[in-house]
C-alpha cells in the first residue's frame, strides 16, 4: 500500500512540474499559418483583373493600331472599293526564266508579281427572283472563263463560290453586283511573290543535290554506299515534290481569283449555319475554352506584375516613414 503512495505522489509531482514548465512565459504553442480570408479575396481579385485585362488586350481593345489591314474593305459602303486592289501585271517571262516543270533544268523563277485576289459579295435580290438571278450568277463564271466550285441553296437565297482568272475578276465582280444590291462586299489581295520565289530557289537547290546524289549513286562500290545514298536520294525526291506541289498551289490560286457570293430576296432574313453538336467538338471547345482564359489570365497579370512591383515600392517606402515618426 506504502509502495502505491510513492508512486501516484511521484506521478503527482511530474503532473505538476509539467503544468508550470507549460505555464511559463513565451512559451506559447506552435501556431499553423492559415491564410486569411482578406488574403485569399485579394488573390482571386487579382486574377480576376488580370483575365479581364487578357481578353480586353486579346480582343484589341489595347491594340496601339486600330487601322483596318490593306487591301481589304467591308460593309455597305464598299462598293468602290474594288480598285483599291490593283490588278496582277501580266507575266514577261524572258527566255530561259520559266518554271520547267518537274523535268529540265530551272534557271529562275518568272519575273512576275504574284498576288492571291479573293472577294466576299452579299447581294439582296428582288423577291420572286431567286432562281433566274442564281442561274445568272452561274452563266456569268462560264462566261468569264471561270467555273463554279462550290453552291449551297435554301428557301429564297443561297451562295455559291466562284473561281476565274485573276484577269477577269473585276469584270466579274461587276457583273455579279449588277444582279441586285449590293448589302456587304469585301476584296482582298495577298501578295506571295517572295513566298514564289524563295520556292523556287529551294527546287533548284534540291534538283541539284538530286544530281550530285545520283552521280554518287553511280559510284557507289559497296551495299553500304548505296544504301545510305539512296536513302539520301528518297529525302531529296520527296522534298522535290513537294516543293513541286506548293508550287502548283501558288499556281492556281494566283491565276484563279476566288469570289464568294451570297444572294438572298428582300424580306428574307440571312441564313446562319447552325453547327450539329458532337462529343469531340464540345471537348474541343471546351480545350480551346481552357487555354484561352490561361492565355488571357498570363497575359493581364504581364500587365498587373509592374504595377504591383511599384504599388509594394511605395507601400515600402510609407511603411518606413511611419515608423520613424512612431518612435
Amino acid at each position: 500500500m506504502a509502495t502505491t503512495i510513492d508512486y501516484l505522489n511521484e506521478v503527482h509531482g511530474d503532473l505538476l512540474d509539467a503544468a508550470r514548465r507549460e505555464a511559463r512565459p513565451g512559451r506559447r504553442p506552435p501556431r499553423r499559418w492559415v491564410p486569411s480570408t482578406g488574403l485569399v479575396a485579394a488573390v482571386v481579385a487579382v486574377f480576376v483583373a488580370a483575365g479581364l485585362i487578357g481578353v480586353l488586350v486579346r480582343s484589341g481593345g489595347f491594340a496601339s493600331d486600330s487601322s483596318p489591314a490593306a487591301g481589304s474593305t467591308g460593309g455597305a459602303g464598299a462598293t468602290g472599293a474594288t480598285g483599291s486592289v490593283a490588278s496582277p501585271p501580266r507575266a514577261v517571262e524572258e527566255p530561259g526564266l520559266g518554271y520547267q516543270g518537274s523535268g529540265g533544268n530551272d534557271s529562275g523563277p518568272p519575273l512576275v508579281t504574284r498576288v492571291i485576289r479573293t472577294a466576299e459579295l452579299s447581294v439582296v435580290i428582288p423577291r420572286d427572283a431567286f432562281d433566274d438571278r442564281f442561274g445568272q450568277a452561274v452563266d456569268v463564271a462560264e462566261e468569264q472563263g471561270g467555273f463554279v466550285a462550290d453552291s449551297q441553296t435554301r428557301t429564297r437565297s443561297g451562295s455559291l463560290t466562284v473561281r476565274v482568272p485573276a484577269a477577269n475578276f473585276d469584270e466579274t465582280l461587276r457583273a455579279l453586283r449588277a444582279l441586285g444590291t449590293v448589302e456587304v462586299e469585301s476584296v482582298h489581295g495577298k501578295d506571295v511573290t517572295a513566298d514564289y520565289v524563295d520556292l523556287h530557289a529551294n527546287l533548284r537547290i534540291a534538283r541539284a543535290r538530286r544530281e550530285v546524289l545520283l552521280g554518287l549513286m553511280a559510284d557507289a562500290v559497296s551495299i553500304e554506299q548505296t544504301i545510305r545514298v539512296q536513302n539520301a536520294l528518297d529525302v531529296t525526291q520527296l522534298r522535290i515534290e513537294q516543293l513541286q506541289g506548293q508550287l502548283r498551289l501558288l499556281d492556281d490560286r494566283t491565276s484563279l481569283a476566288t469570289i464568294g457570293l451570297r444572294v438572298r430576296e428582300q424580306g428574307v432574313e440571312p441564313g446562319s449555319e447552325v453547327e450539329k453538336a458532337s462529343i469531340p467538338n464540345a471537348f474541343e471547345r471546351a480545350a480551346a475554352g481552357f487555354v484561352g482564359v490561361i492565355a488571357a489570365i498570363v497575359i493581364g497579370l504581364g500587365y498587373l506584375l509592374p504595377l504591383a512591383v511599384l504599388g509594394l515600392a511605395v507601400w515600402f517606402v510609407v511603411d518606413r516613414v511611419r515608423r520613424r515618426r512612431a518612435r
